[in-house]
């Protein structure tokens, strides 16, 4: 199964969601529009309950919330793809564990400046893992960064 969360002040079905619905139709992307870190959680906990074997792709705040979902359910997920992940705050903090190197690519531009690439940088070292960076903004618009994430989410997401 293949999820989308996006980001706090996104929606379910903006630019990066279409960009992965053209290269894989099974991709999911639930509304969480509204709701707070605790909410999205909850919701997210709902909706993979009792699925194994998920890939999530999670941009911003949506990022966060896919390292705290993997951190609290690690059992359910198969990879994580983290796009410019907004784990500069003590929410970053609380993040526990993480998918191994090989089952987690973390994209970063290196001009944002919404969520600081030095903090994210930190976040990676500190599981070990390397934050591939582009030269982009925070929202990865760039054609090259759009394609970076397909690349990326096809080295961890086989479909069944």
């Amino acid at each position: 199964m293949l999820y989308f969360f996006h980001g706090l002040e996104s929606g379910p079905h903006g630019q990066k969601y279409h960009l992965l619905k053209a290269q894989y139709p099974e991709v999911t992307s639930p509304d969480f529009q509204g709701m707070d870190l605790n909410q999205r959680i909850a919701h997210a906990e709902r909706i993979t309950r009792d699925q194994h074997g998920l890939t999530v792709v999670g941009s911003s705040f949506g990022g966060l919330l896919a390292a705290r979902l993997y951190s609290l359910y690690p059992e359910r997920f198969k990879a994580l793809v983290l796009l410019a992940p907004a784990v500069h705050t003590e929410e970053g903090d609380r993040v526990e564990q993480l998918p191994p190197a090989s089952h987690i690519r973390v994209l970063h531009g290196l001009a944002d400046d919404v969520v600081p690439h030095a903090k994210v940088d930190a976040f990676c070292q500190r599981f070990g893992l390397e934050i591939i960076s582009v030269d982009d903004e925070h929202r990865l618009a760039a054609e090259s960064s759009q394609q970076a994430i397909l690349d990326l989410l096809a080295q961890v997401y086989e479909r069944s």
